[in-house]
């Protein structure tokens, strides 16, 4: 049988900041220790301690900033955004690929919404369902489609699919431009029925009508990917 391995001096630093913030001794927007006092601490050279910071930099734990230090942050969708960026642009998963697995998130959200969401979330989706129907800025359009969105995903107040979803509207940003929901156009003649259902959905979560939400997003995403 094989002895389980000794972590590197690098990964004994990330392990150490990744449980005080998960301990909630470190919360996000505090400080860290300085360099020296870790390297101190940990009896680790200030080498290693700066390669850790590096790693947490990256996957978004931690924000440095030149001369002030470095602070714990809530950016880590940041790294889930990146590996999905890669499988997408490796080929490994497609358009419509992104586009089920966001309507799976909704879904899932809109589930838990129906009993979580607050009355100032669920009249921001309704008000933003009606702006929609009755804009015709393709840009505010856009804007206005991605905070309608954010909301319901936000009331479901599930921090694991609020946290796929950004990093996900990440990809989709960045490389996925064929979707309705980033290419509407108020020439489109789908955009009034699609106006319609972003309806549907806003009065059903106000309503606590699940099936009936359910369904519109389906037809949100359906239109979406055909």
């Amino acid at each position: 049988m094989n002895e389980k391995q000794p972590s590197s001096a690098c990964d004994i630093v990330v392990s150490h900041i990744l449980n005080k913030i998960a301990s909630g001794d470190l919360k996000t927007g505090d400080k860290l220790d300085a360099e020296r006092d870790l390297s101190a601490k940990l009896n680790i050279s200030r080498a290693t301690i700066r390669e850790a910071i590096k790693v947490l930099n990256y996957l978004g734990f931690v924000d440095s900033t030149q001369g002030s230090g470095n602070y714990v942050t809530d950016t880590y969708f940041n790294s889930v955004a990146s590996i999905m960026s890669v499988l997408y642009q490796r080929g490994s998963y497609n358009e419509d690929d992104f586009t089920i697995f966001r309507q799976m998130l909704e879904l899932q959200a809109f589930d838990i919404a129906i009993t979580k969401a607050s009355d100032e979330q669920k009249n921001e989706l309704l008000q933003t369902s009606k702006l929609l129907s009755v804009c015709s800025d393709d840009l505010l359009i856009q804007s206005l489609d991605k905070r309608f969105h954010f909301i319901l995903v936000e009331s479901s107040y599930n921090e694991l699919l609020l946290l796929n979803y950004r990093a996900l509207s990440l990809v989709i940003d960045r490389y996925i431009h064929d979707t309705l929901y980033n290419n509407v156009k108020i020439k489109d003649p789908k955009f009034q029925k699609m106006a319609a259902i972003h309806q549907q959905i806003a009065q059903a979560l106000a309503d606590g009508a699940v099936e009936r939400g359910r369904k519109a997003i389906i037809d949100h995403f359906n239109y979406a990917i055909n």
